[in-house]
């Protein structure tokens, strides 16, 4: 379970050795530790240092985060999840065109997993079905550019590849998605900061969601989330992080369509604070908080096996880190 308090005066404490959650104005409750897997706090929330010694203890993160659900930072023991030899090859892989390929493959899984959302809309709500075949062809198309990436010998004609694929895949699958939202919300474009409507707002706050468990993934799989391979090395942000994060953005974009369409959010669960852009508000992340958890709780077939989405994103940081492991890894050779 991922504990998130993202209310003003909230409160994580401790009680007869488990986790006490208490909203403000509300009756508290006791969290077993073995059920806790990570906590998320945002501003105005009050924390004892009793729950934060608990939590380091017992090696669950805390993670803080601001507005928009993105990490800004967290506790945690200082301890990566293996020995630092799978960093040493991480730097390695990080230059090297294995490293690329291998992002190459986190594209094609992000586009193909586009092309299964598009699939799965146009079934379920009316749609111009000429344009709609149109965008899945140029999806199947990027699909088969990535699966030819091998053949790639320089590696900043890859990444420019790679970027110019996976931008015209993007902007066809959008355009497709905002087609069958609908009113009161309108979708014509992605806007970051600020989100210039409330589609955006809720986007914007559902991959903010996504960022920290894929983070903590990675950190727990023994690997540094700040040694990216296809987006450039920032000081102080997680590179590997947006690598790594493609495979999982549909989640939030099918979570995003259900709840504008199915009528459980509204407008009313946005706040519009001008130039700072729409924001989603209390009420509306009460509710976005719950069905996306609740999502990446659900288990589907992934591997051979029935399993929980979340666990495809610490399944996915334990095979990379497995790679780098290999004895035969060198990619320098």
């Amino acid at each position: 379970m991922q504990v998130y308090l993202d209310s003003y005066g909230a409160f994580l404490g401790v009680r007869h050795g488990m986790f006490f959650v208490k909203p403000k104005g509300a009756e508290g409750r006791a969290l077993p530790v073995r059920e806790v897997k990570a906590i998320f706090l945002s501003k105005g929330v009050r924390v004892s240092t009793d729950a934060l010694q608990l939590a380091i203890q017992e090696d669950i993160p805390v993670v803080l985060t601001d507005g928009l659900g993105r990490a800004t930072g967290q506790v945690w023991s200082g301890q990566f999840g293996s020995i630092s030899t799978i960093r040493k090859q991480q730097a390695l892989f990080s230059m090297h065109m294995d490293g690329l390929q291998y992002v190459a493959g986190l594209l094609q899984r992000r586009a193909a997993m586009q092309l299964e959302n598009l699939s799965l809309w146009s079934e379920k709500y009316p749609v111009d079905a000429a344009s709609w075949e149109r965008g899945k062809a140029v999806l199947s198309s990027i699909i088969n550019r990535h699966r030819q990436a091998y053949k790639y010998k320089d590696v900043e004609s890859l990444k420019d590849s790679l970027r110019g694929w996976e931008g015209t895949a993007t902007r066809h699958y959008f355009q497709l998605m905002g087609s069958i939202l609908k009113p009161p919300f309108v979708f014509d474009g992605r806007s970051k900061r600020p989100a210039y409507d409330p589609f955006n707002a809720l986007l914007n706050y559902l991959y903010g969601m996504l960022y920290p468990l894929v983070e903590l993934a990675l950190m727990k799989a023994g690997l540094d989330p700040y040694t990216g391979i296809l987006h450039a090395d920032e000081y102080n942000r997680p590179t590997l992080v947006y690598d790594m994060i493609e495979p999982y953005r549909h989640w939030a974009e099918w979570v995003a369509i259900e709840l504008c369409n199915n009528g459980s959010l509204g407008l009313s669960g946005f706040e519009d604070k001008g130039r700072e852009g729409f924001w989603l508000g209390p009420n509306g992340k009460n509710e976005v908080i719950g069905a996306f958890l609740a999502y990446l709780e659900s288990p589907v077939h992934y591997h051979g096996k029935q399993r929980r989405r979340a666990l495809h994103i610490d399944l996915d940081a334990l095979q990379l880190a497995a790679k780098l492991r290999e004895s035969d890894f060198k990619p320098f050779e």
